[in-house]
């Protein structure tokens, strides 16, 4: 007759004892894979809003940089008048009243917050009036005072008037703007800040933009230039010289 012994004890003990450290051990390591899961999830999100946010504020920045461009290349100056005295062709400085071209410098602190007043015969085909010349301006908006973020506003009037529109449509270009730097470049390759085309009595040559997003703390730099092709023309005083 066969008989068993029975356990012992402290067999029983180890026993138990093993089961729970096995049990502490699965614990452990089922916390450690999940938190190494949720840690690379969450660097997944921060990669996906970071890369949604950069494709935004390109996309943004394009759109808006290509728009100001293409009214920069249609600048525009009135009907020409040859003249037998240079060969070549002239404008009146009287007709310029109805047309403009004015860059100007502005500083916020240390923040370029520059603006431009131009005619152009670029049209986003919104307005009510199609296929004539129309003044656009670009400027700074500024979201809220002190916060240093702004809007790049649009405006475009297609009405004659006389000096700098206060009419017209005014449309939001773009947000998240931190800076706009406008530089103008004669024909001779010299800069200038500012521009004033009864001043100089022609187009700049090129201007050079560089609208500046920026969200939380990364920063997106947009430069482009425009090359305008009626640069050439000068303008004179009425029965003058040329200014």
């Amino acid at each position: 007759m066969s008989s068993t012994i029975p356990s012992s004890p402290i067999s029983r003990l180890d026993s138990r004892g093993f089961t729970l450290i096995e049990v502490v051990l699965a614990v452990l390591i089922a916390v450690m894979v999940v938190a190494a899961v949720n840690a690379s999830f969450h660097r997944s999100q921060q990669v996906m809003r970071t890369v949604q946010q950069q494709s935004e504020v390109y996309q943004m920045g394009r759109m808006a940089l290509d728009r100001m461009l293409k009214d920069l290349t249609c600048a525009y100056v009135p009907e020409l008048l040859e003249t037998a005295t240079t060969g070549g062709v002239e404008v009146e400085a009287d007709a310029l009243d109805q047309y403009r071209f004015i860059g100007k410098h502005e500083l916020r602190g240390t923040t370029d917050v520059d603006s431009i007043y131009l005619t152009t015969t670029s049209d986003l085909g919104l307005g009510a009036y199609r296929g004539l010349v129309s003044e656009v301006d670009y400027y700074l908006k500024e979201v809220e005072t002190g916060k240093g973020a702004y809007y790049l506003m649009r405006r475009e009037d297609a009405l004659p008037h006389a000096g700098v529109t206060t009419a017209g449509t005014e449309m939001e270009l773009a947000e998240d703007v931190s800076a706009l730097n406008i530089i103008f470049i004669d024909q001779s390759g010299a800069e200038s800040e500012e521009w004033d085309l009864k001043a100089r009595g022609s187009l700049p040559s090129q201007v050079r933009v560089t609208l500046t997003f920026k969200r939380g703390e990364a920063v997106y730099p947009f430069t482009g230039v425009a090359q305008l092709p009626l640069a050439w023309i000068q303008a004179k005083q009425a029965g003058g010289a040329a200014p």
